[in-house]
């Protein structure tokens, strides 16, 4: 009995309830047609969990009691005939009531059960019986299908467990950034003084300044499409995680690029010994990966692989979404020594619109156009040092 008893009561009244549809709809051979009744502050007739067993044509009801554990207390002989009373009110009309509970066996509770279910019998009503937490633990490890449901949902629910939020929320809103542009036609004026020789001497001078200047210090185009995401990963167990590390996977038909956020330095104009002295500093911290193997995988593999009980980590990506996309999924998987979860979140993608006007100059009035609006991808150009 000890051994048995090594499978542990449910965290909460919520699971003993899922437990049991669960462990009763593989013993009735219903699985997809139990039911949970109704929802919470309803009035359920005295009944949680009801369906028709493989071969009949009646229902069943059991009455789930989280105690003991939960509320340091044992069924009474009123509770029962409370819950009887109501169940007879339950419709259609029952064959058999259950109560189940995570209370452990009380002989004195058994008698008054079986008392009770001779009594129903007899004026025609339907049988019952009661399931201490001992009976519960013998029918999960009769059943296969319940036992291992239980072992990875509900029994070791509050001892290894990790959260992974973006931006703290399960769900989060990315704006990547675009310019909004109305264009004005309009037609050239005639008669347009010429350009002096040597206006355009100085501008000859000064394009050839620019170009010098671009191959010294060449130029950048930042787009303002790129998307932060920042990510964060929480020991919300009772264990310590160890030796871990987390895929996200991105859904890759929404989303033109994605990014670790890692770059290495390269700047002509520095000292290039230094220029490798940095980049070495900045792979010896490096956690963050884009996988080799699949193109819409980022990997976090942290420095320190153990996360204690109510710690987390954070770390950041990037993403360009694709242009109309409404929403990105972000899958995650965390892999650990003794561990494994995975789990789904949710982008939601609201354009940023930089509004902008632009003369278009025609020189035959016949290219006159209406004035119209267009979308462009916001990305500019800039020289950096870095």
């Amino acid at each position: 009995m000890e051994g048995k008893l090594q499978l542990r009561k449910p965290e909460n009244w919520q699971d003993f309830e899922r437990l049991c549809k669960v462990l009763w709809g593989e013993i009735w051979e219903c699985p997809d047609t139990i039911k949970r009744n109704g929802r919470q502050g309803q009035a359920q007739r005295g009944v949680d969990v009801y369906g028709i067993k493989k071969g009949e044509c009646v229902y069943r009801g059991i009455q789930c009691k989280g105690k003991d554990d939960y509320t340091n207390s044992q069924l009474t002989e009123s509770e029962i005939d409370n819950e009887i009373a109501k169940a007879l009110l339950f419709t259609p009309k029952l064959k058999s009531f259950y109560f189940a509970t995570t209370a452990n066996k009380d002989a004195h509770i058994e008698e008054y059960i079986r008392n009770k279910n001779l009594e129903s019998i007899s004026n025609g009503g339907f049988e019952i019986d009661i399931f201490a937490w001992e009976d519960i633990v013998d029918l999960i490890e009769a059943h296969r299908n319940t036992y291992n449901w239980f072992l990875n949902n509900c029994s070791y629910k509050d001892v290894s467990d990790v959260e992974v939020f973006i931006g703290g929320e399960k769900e989060y809103t990315i704006c990547p950034e675009y310019y909004r542009i109305t264009r004005e036609y309009y037609l050239k004026p005639q008669n347009m003084f010429s350009i002096s020789q040597e206006e355009l001497r100085l501008l000859k001078t000064n394009t050839q300044f620019m170009s010098l200047n671009n191959v010294l210090n060449p130029p950048s185009k930042h787009d303002y499409r790129w998307c932060t995401i920042p990510i964060s990963i929480t020991n919300t167990g009772k264990t310590v995680i160890e030796n871990y590390k987390l895929e996200v996977i991105i859904e890759w038909d929404k989303v033109d690029e994605i990014s670790d956020k890692f770059h290495y330095l390269n700047n002509i104009m520095m000292d290039q010994a230094a220029v490798a002295r940095i980049n070495a500093s900045r792979e010896a911290k490096r956690e963050v990966f884009h996988s080799t193997e699949y193109c819409d995988v980022i990997e976090y593999r942290p420095k320190d692989p153990v996360l204690v009980q109510s710690d987390h980590r954070a770390f950041k990506i990037a993403i360009k979404p694709k242009d109309n996309v409404q929403s990105i999924k972000v899958m995650w998987v965390l892999y650990s020594r003794n561990y494994k979860k995975e789990g789904e979140l949710l982008l939601n993608v609201e354009p940023k619109f930089e509004d902008k006007k632009e003369k278009v100059e025609v020189n035959n009035i016949d290219e006159l156009k209406e004035n119209e609006v267009i979308i462009l991808p916001k990305i500019i150009e800039k020289n950096t040092n870095n």
